[in-house]
């Protein structure tokens, strides 16, 4: 029995070195990871964009089958032609990415030129221009 009570009298805990070393290993756990993080997440935001392009281009291209040649706009979306070129300009298109990285290389596999990053985090009008004898779209911000 007092051997019990002498074992709860005990006092044990970390000394501060342990906590310390804790807390260190901890720190570039963390150091580690944030740019990691940071990455990732301007690749998703990147996808979003890439994303919202490429919805953009699907009205845009609707847009296009849908004009009878003579309107100025169709389905609220300002259209044009000039020789083999038509351009159709889709209003607001969420750009979401933060730095101007090339959409971290997403943007390469699209039905169209991709437009420059501009990696500001707004909405542009994304103008689409269909060019007839090339059947090629390339699209500006």
């Amino acid at each position: 029995m007092k051997k019990l009570i002498q074992k709860i009298r005990e006092k044990k805990g970390f000394t501060l070195a342990e906590l310390l070393i804790v807390v260190a290993i901890i720190a570039v756990l963390v150091a580690i990871a944030i740019p990691i993080f940071t990455t990732q997440l301007e690749r998703s935001r990147d996808a979003a964009s890439i994303a919202n392009l490429r919805a953009a281009y699907a009205e845009a291209a609707t847009s296009l089958l849908t004009w009878d040649g003579s309107a100025t706009t169709v389905d609220g979306h300002a259209i044009s032609k000039s020789g083999t070129k038509t351009t159709i300009v889709i209003a607001d298109v969420a750009i979401k990415s933060q730095d101007a990285n090339n959409w971290s290389g997403q943007g390469t596999d699209l039905p169209f030129t991709a437009p420059t990053d501009p990696g500001d985090n707004t909405d542009h009008d994304a103008s689409f221009e269909y060019d007839s004898s090339t059947d090629a779209w390339t699209v500006t911000l």
